[in-house]
């Protein structure tokens, strides 16, 4: 992905977490919906990085007209990688930078957790195996496995340490952890994403503590003050643990807090406008693309009335424009009532009508000398022009001079040394054109591309 595509990237993505943040907090996060709350932040998770990419543009593209009058692009123009702003250089720059320390950050968290493994050792307890930390820690599950220091506790204790923590062991809530802590290393500079972690972890907590006293082990105040006992011991690595007074308190809190009522849980249905909202707005720059300045009226109804042939043979304006740019080695216009001199009009209003609109004559790549095009311009008396140097030169100067966009955004590089497989679309306005649409700025004509 180029820097140029990165920042507009990030922007969408992390909007959407900030969205979803300020809905959890808002609207969910007293809920005793556990389950759903997981899921809610997980999908948040998942979806902001992913939905820039859905592209449902083809449900509700509209094709643009081909422009009034088309001007010669010289083919095979030489690729020139664009010019970046050096302050989006510096952007992308700083953005990696935070990436990159935020990953070895990550990664010396993973190795200390990998050296507590080194130093424990298998030991059970009434059936329920652990591994026994040699050093002062704060009971936690990592992935498949519980990692605790018996000499901390009493054997009244273990049981209720034992299954909270094998709620997080048998829930694989590591996957949650672990989910989190990456989209912490790529959107560090999100308060959102930090926001949205604490939930995680949060939430995580409030469910497993709500197991552990469906299973009925102990009370509620017997198991509260056993989590103040454990808040005051050693701490563990805080990929895995955030023990922290304030969060003793709100789960505290939310273990004497009664049950939500089931019909509050239609709260969660805000997800799925929020979620078609995020894909459609990232789609419609896909869906619309920038649509050339016409005349009028009138000329704007002779390009809808167009006849379009690819190689000689009549098909559809929809099939035409969906045609791949570098399948065309040329486009030709023919206009007007006589078209072009030593036209078979006759013949040719025989076969298609009377029309007075453009005559759109596609020829592909390799198709230059089909029997089928040949008997095409044959039958109607179909000459074409090979553009001598001098006029692929004149145009190529013209189009340089031209007020150039390139996805929306003003640029300044030559076109003509734009890669023509990048290019999605591409539209060639006059100087009348352009300037009804740009302005002084379109006086010698504008070209509007789109790239893919």
């Amino acid at each position: 992905m180029s820097a140029a595509d990165l920042l507009p990237y990030l922007l969408k993505v992390n909007g959407a977490l900030l969205l979803f943040c300020a809905v959890y907090y808002l609207g969910l996060r007293r809920l005793t919906f556990f389950g759903l709350n997981r899921a809610f932040l997980l999908f948040a998770l998942v979806f902001a990085p992913a939905y820039p990419f859905i592209d449902l543009s083809g449900w509700f593209a509209r094709q643009n007209p081909l422009p009034a009058q088309l001007l010669l692009v010289a083919p095979n123009w030489p690729a020139v990688p664009a010019g970046v702003p050096a302050t989006i250089n510096w952007l992308v720059v700083a953005y990696w930078l935070g990436v990159s320390g935020l990953a070895v950050r990550l990664v010396l968290q993973l190795l200390s957790l990998y050296r507590l493994h080194r130093i424990s050792r298998p030991m059970e307890f009434e059936g329920r195996l652990y591994q026994a930390v040699p050093e002062p820690v704060a009971p936690f599950a990592f992935w498949q496995t519980v990692y605790l220091n018996p000499a901390q506790h009493t054997p009244q204790e273990l049981p209720a340490i034992l299954c909270h923590e094998q709620v997080h062991v048998r829930e694989w809530h590591t996957v949650d952890v672990l989910l989190a802590q990456v989209s912490l290393v790529f959107y560090w500079f999100n308060p959102g994403v930090w926001l949205l972690r604490q939930a995680l972890h949060e939430n995580l907590e409030f469910h497993t503590d709500y197991r552990v006293l469906q299973s009925g082990l102990l009370d509620n105040k017997t198991y509260q003050y056993q989590l103040l006992h454990q808040s005051v011991q050693g701490q563990a690595n805080s990929i895995v643990s955030h023990f922290n007074f304030h969060l003793l308190k709100t789960r505290i809190a939310m273990m004497n807090k009664p049950r939500t009522a089931r019909t509050q849980a239609a709260r969660y249905l805000l997800l799925l406008p929020l979620a078609a909202g995020l894909t459609l707005w990232s789609c419609e720059k896909k869906a619309y693309l920038p649509e050339p300045a016409t005349a009028d009226a009138t000329t704007k109804a002779k390009q809808d009335n167009a006849l379009y042939f690819v190689d000689g043979v009549q098909v559809t304006k929809e099939a035409a424009l969906e045609m791949a740019p570098t399948r065309i080695a040329s486009v030709n216009v023919l206009k007007g009532h006589k078209f072009q001199d030593g036209f078979n009009q006759a013949a040719f209003e025989q076969d298609f009508g009377q029309h007075d609109g453009p005559i759109m004559l596609l020829i592909t790549k390799g198709n230059e000398n089909s029997s089928a095009l040949q008997a095409f311009n044959k039958k109607y008396n179909i000459t074409y022009r090979i553009p001598a140097a001098t006029d692929t030169e004149a145009a190529n100067q013209r189009i340089k001079e031209s007020y150039v966009l390139v996805n929306g955004q003003e640029s300044g590089e030559d076109v003509t040394k734009i890669d023509p497989a990048t290019i999605k679309s591409m539209y060639v306005l006059d100087a009348e054109q352009a300037t009804a649409k740009f302005g002084e700025k379109g006086k010698k004509g504008a070209v509007i591309i789109t790239t893919k």
